[in-house]
């Protein structure tokens, strides 16, 4: 009996073990059920799902949408890379442009430069042949009209020879000399004098003021007598200086006597003081003296010159140019000068030694009030000669209210004493007489 009980509790221990096993495998399935689905892995479906789901309709359009983002920022932005270069070669093509078309407008005014100077240097050379020829002509006349006047002339008569030095202390100048301004109306250094002293013609014949008729002036005419020249000879000054009547005398610098020369102008207290600054001249062997304007300076060395120029001659009412043609063709050099005149507060007067100055127009540029040489008195020391002048200047005067006329200080007695001669005429007829300062008053508008 006791045996008996005993089995059953064996049998019942195999059922428990047998029920805990399975109970332990069902919970260890589950657990790898569990993990299995929870596993990264499970969420990435297996190569037939995915090869179902990519060939539906719908996954086919989510996947072109999400490939499709990428692919257009990148053409956006090679789009805008390509428009940056595109952008970049359009400037850098513009500049080139730019660059091209200065350097054909730099070329362009090279070319009118070039041609300029060439046309200038054709018409100075015509013009040097021409004033060649004239010279010789006029040379040939000079000696036919010496050689008359020698054989006609009394022993007391003889024409008087210019002992005028030039103003470098040669010798007198020569007829080339006189004429290589060209023209009869020239400023500058003083001619051969094979003509007669004063009050004698060429062939003897005294020519009195009375001879000529002093037409009667009109209101306001005045007459303006410049004498050029100055520093050369003090004698030669003095006899303007003792004319009863106010002229201006231009000094020239850096002679032996322009100091004491401009000295005495000063202190005659009547007549006016210049500076006669040299200038080249076109006839490029005409040698304007010390302290000019040459064609090669600068504006800058244009300044100092002129400026010392009038430390040694000043103080001056203000100045006038000596020879200078080819200075004053240049309105950028002329226009240096007259700058200088209005910062001075002088005036420049313009001998007007050649037709082409360019005075007036750089002196409208400038602002500036500028004076115009009328006539030239002494070309020849031929008594006729001056006094055709001086009537050149009288109907002059009485056209536009006033006239300048140029001598020269190496003109001596001959020139002055026909001026002193004339004076009291002149005054009777109602002609004033003034400086070239003193015409403001009346016509420096």
């Amino acid at each position: 009996m006791a045996q008996k009980k005993k089995k059953p509790k064996v049998l019942l221990k195999k059922k428990q073990v047998i029920v805990l096993a399975a109970t332990i495998v069902a919970v260890c399935a589950c657990m790898l059920t569990v993990a299995i689905i929870t596993s990264p892995q499970s969420a990435t479906p297996d190569a037939a799902s995915v090869s179902q789901e990519s060939s539906s309709p719908e996954a086919l359009a989510n996947s072109a949408t999400v490939e499709a983002v990428p692919l257009q920022d990148d053409g956006v932005a090679q789009v805008v890379a390509q428009l940056e270069a595109a952008e970049r070669r359009a400037k850098e093509a513009e500049r080139r442009a730019s660059e091209a078309e200065k350097r054909a407008k730099e070329a362009e005014k090279a070319a009118e430069r070039e041609k300029n100077a060439a046309e200038q240097a054709s018409v100075r050379e015509k013009t040097t042949a021409e004033r060649l020829a004239a010279e010789k002509a006029r040379a040939e006349k000079l000696a036919a009209e010496k050689a008359s006047s020698s054989k006609n002339t009394s022993s007391s008569g003889t024409p008087k020879e210019s002992s005028t030095a030039s103003y470098n202390g040669g010798a007198s100048s020569s007829q080339a000399r006189q004429l290589a301004m060209g023209g009869t109306e020239r400023a500058g250094t003083p001619p051969s004098t094979g003509s007669a002293s004063a009050g004698q013609s060429a062939g003897g014949t005294a020519v009195a003021a009375k001879d000529y008729t002093i037409p009667a002036a009109r209101p306001g005419a005045t007459l303006v007598f410049v004498l050029d020249d100055g520093g050369q000879s003090l004698s030669d000054l003095q006899h303007y200086l003792n004319l009863p009547f106010p002229v201006a005398v231009a000094v020239l610098p850096q002679l032996s006597h322009s100091v004491e020369a401009a000295r005495r102008v000063r202190a005659s207290g009547r007549h006016e003081l210049l500076l006669h600054q040299p200038m080249q001249a076109i006839n490029l062997s005409v040698d304007p003296g010390p302290g000019a304007i040459t064609p090669t300076m600068t504006t800058t060395e244009i300044d100092a010159i002129v400026r010392k120029n009038l430390l040694e001659i000043g103080p001056v009412a203000g100045m006038n140019n000596h020879e200078g043609s080819l200075i004053t063709e240049s309105k950028v050099k002329v226009g240096k000068v007259i700058e200088i005149c209005q910062k001075q507060g002088i005036f420049f007067l313009d001998s007007r030694t050649t037709s082409a100055t360019a005075a007036p127009q750089a002196a409208l540029e400038l602002g500036a009030k500028i004076w115009e040489r009328d006539v030239f008195l002494d070309n020849t020391q031929k008594r006729a000669d001056i006094l055709e002048q001086i009537q050149r200047g009288l109907a002059v005067a009485n056209k536009k209210g006033y006239a300048i006329m140029i001598g020269h200080v190496w003109s001596g007695s001959n020139l002055a004493q026909i001026m002193q001669e004339l004076y009291p005429v002149l005054k009777a007829q109602g002609y004033s007489f003034s400086t070239v300062g003193g015409l403001y008053e009346n016509f420096g508008s």
